[in-house]
């Protein structure tokens, strides 16, 4: 539980912000994690034929490897919005302005005691790695979210509007009502349901309200310094944004990377060697071989050596485009 503690001050210095580069990030976990969010299964598979060239063009598993289900993400990658409409280019320039001292430790204490690929941990721990992350996040806005933009932007602003006119009837009290689940007024405090325990004494900051069409069923919070305390939460309405629209056909993931490919993407649902797909699959070695190099070298799986052995493993993109496609995760 995070509470979160009022002061007389904070009913000044509270406000509603929108976040274009938060609502990236927000994207990117339903692209690690599909299958916890089944309300964005149509935008998913809206967007699979953009998702298919970035996962060819970029290595996504990088920004992926930082969003685990529980627990700590960067915080320079999240910075907060200083208006209340924030502007994507101001959000990557304050990322890729973050000291790498910082980013480096940061991404540490993410990965800790986590297991991530050997390669993708290594670029992690580079210096660089803000300018680096900054560089997908910029490519997942302009091929995912750039032009589902306008409609998102009037969800949000619809719901803060909303927000502001449940304060002015109610206060804070008609405010945190019916915000969302897990979060509750009891007095001056604000308790929010979260897997950490603190408590964050507002002391004259206000707290950052920010709504996302992407964080259903969750919330989140920003409790560590620099940053303001805020308070991510569903956006009003965001069922009926991602309403997937009636069409006369759909891509299939084989479309996208052929059926071999596809074939063995679907397969692997746990690890496995070479060998082993080959001959699940009837294929020789050498052919399952090839397939792999390609769809490693797209992003799609993970290459692992567990002692004589190499495994090969799907990554959450694949998850992303497996479920995209219609298809249930093995």
């Amino acid at each position: 539980m995070v509470t979160f503690i009022f002061s007389a001050d904070d009913l000044l210095h509270c406000r509603f912000a929108i976040s274009p580069v938060g609502e990236v990030m927000q994207a990117a976990r339903v692209l690690a994690r599909p299958a916890s969010h089944t309300d964005h299964l149509g935008w998913l598979r809206s967007h699979q034929p953009a998702l298919g060239k970035l996962a060819r063009e970029h290595d996504l598993c990088l920004l992926l490897a930082l969003l685990p289900e529980h627990g700590y993400v960067p915080d320079f990658l999240t910075p907060p919005p200083a208006t209340p409409l924030g502007r994507i280019e101001a959000e990557l320039a304050a990322i890729r302005a973050t000291p790498p001292s910082q980013a480096t430790a940061e991404v540490a204490h993410s990965l800790d005691g986590r297991v991530v690929d050997e390669a993708t941990e290594r670029v992690l721990r580079r210096r660089d790695v803000a300018e680096t992350l900054a560089q997908i996040l910029g490519a997942l806005w302009d091929a995912l979210l750039e032009p589902s933009w306008p409609p998102v932007r009037e969800l949000l602003e619809r719901d803060v509007a909303y927000r502001g006119h449940s304060f002015v009837e109610g206060g804070l009290e008609g405010l945190f009502r019916e915000l969302a689940p897990g979060v509750a007024l009891r007095g001056r405090q604000l308790r929010v349901r979260q897997r950490t325990n603190a408590q964050v004494r507002l002391e004259g900051k206000g707290l950052l309200l920010i709504p996302s069409a992407f964080i259903w069923p969750q919330v989140a919070t920003m409790i560590d310094p620099p940053w303001p305390p805020a308070l991510i939460y569903p956006a009003r309405g965001v069922a009926l944004l991602w309403t997937e629209p009636e069409t006369g056909g759909e891509t299939t993931l084989a479309d996208l990377i052929g059926d071999m490919r596809a074939t063995i993407v679907a397969t692997l649902g746990e690890p496995a060697t070479t060998t082993a797909l080959a001959r699940k699959l009837g294929r020789s070695p050498g052919n399952v071989a090839d397939h792999l190099k390609v769809l490693r070298a797209s992003g799609l799986v993970t290459r692992t050596r567990v002692g004589r052995e190499v495994l090969y493993a799907r990554t959450p993109l694949a998850n992303a485009l497996l479920v995209g496609s219609g298809n249930e995760i093995p």
